[in-house]
């Protein structure tokens, strides 16, 4: 008898297992608490292109749509992602808070009051030229990029013009000029000026190579570019020559910070000057955390310049302070 019940037993007991699984599939709701993953501050293909500042909120914009914000002058910073993951060129803001960011393929995202990012495309659908640069001048957004690209906004952005250079060069940063007179850096070594709004422009050249942005004090100016070119005018634009040359890396932008002049560029140049006289004394400039990596944009803020590239700081003084670092 023994032995029967266990052979039976023996039969029932995987029907058994199956039943009580098929139970447990049925009526039994398994529960879960997810944990969201945390997406890093900055990921290993991050490069930065350009920053910008409007009072306590901080941007930086590069590579692959990466953007990230700072709401408190920089102390802490979060990451976000606009649509289409391009590359983010220039940044640039109005008095009024408007924002707006440039990139690849003619494309401009701007900010809206939830703090999301709405595309706009600024050049044809099928462009490829990159717009490399945006500024807000004289109560007007411009921006500028390859191909000869100029465009100009009102100050609410509602809608882009587009001027023409009659020249396919590229255009590789806008900046306002001693009287609210617009400065162009561009390939060939040429400086667009224009005291009109951008309605004609002058051709100075330079030098044979590039230039990547220029910067007035007053009437003072400073032009930089490849392979170390150096320019200085000190009559509003009127006349530039060119100063001796203190590095050969290329330089990709240049500022005016409490009595000093300031450039970077290339494989960790930072070079500054003593005191308000560019053409004397350019020094290179070696803080601690700086890195051979490229930097490409100078910002001023009440705290130092901040100084964009592969890495994100603040020059203070005699040192460079990294604001956004890997999250060990």
């Amino acid at each position: 008898m023994l032995k029967s019940s266990l052979s039976w037993a023996g039969r029932l007991s995987p029907w058994l297992i199956i039943g009580g699984l098929s139970y447990a599939a049925l009526f039994v709701q398994p529960t879960v608490n997810p944990h969201p993953l945390d997406q890093p501050l900055l990921e290993t293909r991050d490069a930065f292109f350009d920053a910008e500042v409007l009072g306590q909120h901080w941007w930086a914009v590069g590579q692959n749509g990466a953007l990230l914000e700072s709401s408190d002058d920089g102390q802490s910073w979060q990451r976000a992602e606009v649509p289409g993951r391009d590359n983010l060129q220039g940044i640039a803001s109005s008095p009024d808070g408007r924002v707006v960011v440039v990139g690849n393929q003619g494309r401009a995202w701007v900010r809206q009051a939830d703090g999301s990012w709405q595309q706009q495309q600024l050049l044809g659908e099928d462009s490829v030229a990159k717009l490399l640069d945006v500024s807000f001048i004289d109560g007007h957004f411009w921006a500028v990029g390859e191909m000869g690209s100029l465009l100009r906004a009102d100050a609410d952005l509602s809608q882009w013009q587009a001027l023409s250079i009659d020249e396919d060069v590229t255009l590789n940063s806008i900046r306002a000029g001693a009287n609210g007179d617009l400065w162009i850096a561009a390939e060939f070594g040429r400086l667009l000026h224009s005291v009109d709004h951008g309605e004609s422009w002058q051709v100075q050249e330079l030098s044979s190579e590039s230039l990547r942005a220029v910067h007035f004090n007053g009437n003072t100016g400073v032009a930089v570019g490849n392979r170390g070119g150096v320019y200085l005018s000190e009559n509003g634009g009127q006349d530039w020559r060119e100063l001796p040359p203190f590095t050969e890396e290329h330089l990709y932008d240049v500022a005016f910070h409490e009595q000093r002049w300031i450039a970077t560029g290339d494989r960790g140049a930072l070079y500054q000057t003593r005191n308000a006289v560019p053409d004397q004394g350019w020094q290179r400039w070696s803080p601690a955390s700086l890195d051979k990596s490229y930097h490409s944009r100078l910002v001023n803020t009440d705290r130092g310049v901040l100084l964009v590239g592969k890495q994100v700081g603040l020059l203070e003084a005699q040192d460079l302070r990294l604001l956004i670092k890997e999250t060990p």
